[in-house]
C-alpha cells in the first residue's frame, strides 16, 4: 500500500503541476532565471518533503552548518537509493541541481522538470557525451548554480560504497569550488530491489568545506573525499 501511495502522489503531484509549465517558459523567455528557480524550488520541495514523509524515512540531519551559503559547491554524496535525491533536496540548506543519468532526461515531465532546474545528464557510455555533460556541469557551478554527484555513478543499494570515480571531482577542480562530503547511511532500506517500500531510520551528514586547491590531483581529493564519507557510514 505505501508503494502505491508513493507512486501515486509523486505523479500526480507531477500532472497537477502540468500547468506550470506555461509560467516556466515564460520567465526562461523574459530572463528570469532567479524567479524560475525560486519557483521551481517551491514546487520540488514540497513534493520532495512529501516523499520523504510517505517513504517512512526517520531522519536525522547534521552538519548543515558547515555548508556556504554565499558560493556554489559540489555536493559529493554516496548512493544508496533511490530516495537520495529527494533527501539531499530537502535537507541541504541551499537547494541545488544533479548530475544524472541520461536515461531520466527521457522520463516524461519528470526530465522536463529536471532540466529546467539546471540538471545535468551524463551519458557514460559516450566518452564525447559525458565530456560535453561535465563541462556543462562546471560552467553551472561557476554561473553560481550548487551541483550534486554521486561519483559511484549508481545505487550501490547497500550499506557499502561501490566504485568511487575519482575523475568526477574535477568539476569542483575546473570550476574552483569547494566540495561538500555527504553521507547519506540506510536509505536503501527503504526502497527494496522490488519496489516496496519499508520505513527506515536515516541519517544524512554534511561535513566540512574541501578546498580542491589543497590537493595535486584528483585521485587524491577523492581520497580524501571518499574517506571523509565513510567516517559518517
Amino acid at each position: 500500500m505505501r508503494t502505491l501511495v508513493f507512486q501515486g502522489y509523486m505523479w500526480g503531484y507531477i500532472l497537477s503541476n502540468v500547468n506550470k509549465t506555461f509560467t516556466i517558459n515564460k520567465l526562461n523567455k523574459t530572463g528570469k532565471k532567479k524567479e524560475k528557480l525560486e519557483l521551481m524550488d517551491r514546487i520540488i520541495l514540497k513534493c520532495t518533503n512529501k516523499l520523504i514523509k510517505i517513504s517512512g524515512a526517520d531522519l536525522t540531519v547534521t552538519g548543515t552548518e558547515n555548508i556556504p551559503l554565499d558560493e556554489p559547491v559540489l555536493y559529493v554524496s554516496n548512493h544508496q537509493g533511490n530516495m537520495d535525491i529527494p533527501i539531499l533536496y530537502s535537507t541541504a540548506p541551499q537547494t541545488m541541481a544533479f548530475v544524472a543519468k541520461k536515461e531520466m532526461e527521457k522520463i516524461p515531465m519528470l526530465g522536463f522538470w529536471m532540466k529546467q532546474r539546471g540538471c545535468v545528464f551524463i551519458d557514460r557510455e559516450n566518452a564525447r557525451s559525458s565530456l560535453k555533460s561535465i563541462n556543462e556541469a562546471i560552467e553551472k557551478l561557476k554561473s553560481g548554480t550548487s551541483i550534486a554527484i554521486f561519483p559511484e555513478g549508481t545505487r550501490s543499494k547497500s550499506p557499502t560504497i561501490g566504485d568511487f570515480k575519482p575523475g568526477s571531482l574535477r568539476i569542483a577542480i575546473k570550476a574552483g569550488v569547494k566540495v561538500i562530503p555527504v553521507t547519506i547511511k540506510d536509505s536503501y532500506k527503504l526502497i527494496s530491489e522490488k519496489g516496496k517500500n519499508t520505513p527506515a531510520q536515516v541519517s544524512v551528514h554534511y561535513s566540512e568545506p574541501i578546498d580542491p586547491k589543497n590537493f595535486k590531483d584528483t585521485n587524491e581529493l577523492a581520497t580524501t573525499v571518499l574517506a571523509e564519507i565513510n567516517k559518517y557510514l
